[in-house]
């Protein structure tokens, strides 16, 4: 798996996720892809929900 996340940076992807969805659910029911990009937003808002958190790391000194 990935790097856990920050709180932040969580909360941000979930915030993209959720306005990507509302994007593809005012989309009009005659676009031929409107389908596929509900579900694509849906899967977007599931991944962002289970990302995993972690405090903030701090940068490593470089020692000589």
């Amino acid at each position: 798996m990935g790097q856990p996340i920050s709180e932040a940076k969580k909360a941000e992807f979930l915030q993209r996720a959720e306005a990507r969805l509302a994007f593809a659910l005012n989309l009009p029911a005659h676009d031929l892809n409107r389908a596929a990009k509900i579900r694509a937003a849906e899967k977007a808002k599931e991944k962002a929900l289970a990302s995993k958190t972690a405090p903030v790391r701090k940068a490593k000194k470089r020692t000589r």
